[in-house]
């Protein structure tokens, strides 16, 4: 075998890799596009969802207050949504989020449980006619909505690249 062969041999050898490396580098970037978009999708299903529950939950209890439906049946209307909120909390760890957006995602987490830890407050007040759940639950739903405006922070910054 020439020298000039060898040349060659030794050329089309470093192509194929480099083609390989490059056809590489772009199936997993377009991976984990896939992986993001879905992502994306899945957590905006369960934001929807959780505006979906929430709204019918207040509308439950707006419904009470104006003596359209009795306690019981509100109370047995509650029981259905703990569950419902309970299994969309368990949907949050379904999620394979991107690392940069593992943060926002426990903070959305975190601001739902404390949206469920509000409405049991609302219940229990219901219930007992006590004020103090009241005032407890007007503070779940504070710190809710705290944990709500720094998961979208966080979200939004990893959105654009930018690193906490």
């Amino acid at each position: 075998m020439s020298r000039k062969q060898r040349q060659n041999i030794i050329l089309g050898v470093f192509a194929i890799v480099i083609i390989g490396l490059v056809i590489a580098y772009f199936y997993s970037s377009e991976q984990t596009r896939i992986k993001g978009f879905t992502f994306g999708n899945n957590l905006q299903m369960i934001q929807e969802d959780l505006k979906k529950i929430q709204t019918d939950f207040q509308s439950e209890v707006t419904i009470l207050e104006e003596g359209d439906i009795s306690k019981d049946e509100f109370l047995e209307y509650s029981n259905t949504h703990i569950s419902k909120m309970q299994e969309l909390i368990s949907r949050y760890d379904t999620l394979e989020p991107p690392e940069t957006f593992s943060s926002s995602v426990e903070l959305f987490k975190l601001s739902t449980e404390s949206q469920l830890e509000s409405d049991k407050e609302i219940i229990r007040w219901i219930q007992s006619g006590n004020a103090d759940a009241k005032i407890r639950s007007d503070s779940l739903m504070e710190e809710s909505f705290g944990y709500e405006m720094a998961a979208l922070a966080k979200f939004n910054a990893a959105k654009a690249g930018i690193q906490p």
